[in-house]
């Protein structure tokens, strides 16, 4: 069930005595840092709506699609680097194929609403279909799309990260 009290409020019974109290000494520190996640979350969502055309669901299918596919790999330094890689190499990487069925389970997003954002998807070479229906991330979208983007994302994430770790070691001093 989706609730838009905040996390201290939706599950105040859930937390401890000590957290409890940090919230009650700090409540302005916690304030700030929620607001600076809310610009960061935000100026993302525009990042992805000009990147997309438009359509949100797009990279929601197609980020599930790729962290399926990578999702048996780890994060050991061996996994990682074969993550790094581009083209031919990463065309010949282990990825674990998904369904648009498992999509829509793991999303929440209708089944047919995914067939057709799978079939976009696959029109612009973003993801592929093998014989047995099984979907992957092709390294066109790794390339083309999914690089120009984190390159401006990543500064904006790293920049919001260490703003909302100064608020927070501030409030715990």
């Amino acid at each position: 069930m989706n609730s838009f009290l905040p996390p201290s409020m939706a599950m105040s019974g859930l937390a401890s005595p000590a957290s409890r109290a940090a919230e009650i000494e700090a409540p302005g520190e916690s304030r700030v840092a929620a607001l600076l996640l809310a610009r960061y979350n935000l100026r993302y969502l525009v990042r992805l709506y000009s990147a997309f055309d438009g359509d949100l669901l797009l990279p929601i299918v197609l980020g599930e699609v790729g962290l399926y596919n990578v999702g048996g790999f780890g994060f050991d330094e061996n996994a990682l680097a074969a993550l790094r890689c581009y083209g031919d190499a990463f065309d010949r990487l282990p990825l674990r194929p998904c369904n648009a069925f498992s999509i829509s389970s793991s999303t929440g997003i209708p089944r047919e609403t995914v067939r057709r954002k799978v079939s976009h998807l696959i029109q612009n070479g973003w993801i592929t279909r093998d014989a047995k229906g099984g979907l992957t991330i092709t390294a066109k979208a790794a390339a083309l799309c999914l690089q120009p983007f984190d390159d401006e994302n990543l500064p904006d994430f790293i920049a919001t990260a260490d703003r909302v770790r100064t608020v927070m070691m501030r409030a715990a001093a």
